[in-house]
């Protein structure tokens, strides 16, 4: 049953006797366990370069809408200064209309005087 002469009667070999069977087994699962290490990496690899391809797009649309938003405020602002002068036009302009709407001027008498 022995076919090496240095392994023990109950252990088997392949290999026309060169490599024992335990061997090779442990060779192939060291094998495995390497490829799923590898098989591994490559996925976390992947997921990492999705996330960061989703991370560049979100800081892409926030840029984009932080200038958008820099824009609509620079135009509120406009829009704010413009609504004052024109309050102040017609505060300007109900001052004038008052003006117009006082008698004529009296003399010092208190009546009116002729030319």
């Amino acid at each position: 049953m022995n076919n090496h002469p240095k392994t023990p009667g109950l252990v088997k070999t392949t290999l026309a006797g060169r490599m024992p069977t335990k061997t090779i087994l442990a060779l192939l699962l060291i094998g495995f366990l390497g490829l799923q290490s590898i098989a591994e990496a490559a996925s976390i690899s992947t997921r990492v370069r999705i996330l960061e391809s989703k991370v560049y797009q979100q800081g892409k649309l926030i840029r984009e809408q932080s200038k958008k938003d820099s824009a609509y405020t620079s135009d509120f602002k406009k829009g704010l200064k413009e609504i004052e002068l024109l309050r102040l036009e017609l505060q300007a302009f109900m001052a004038q209309q008052e003006q117009a709407k006082k008698p004529a001027a009296i003399g010092p008498q208190g009546r009116y005087s002729y030319p």
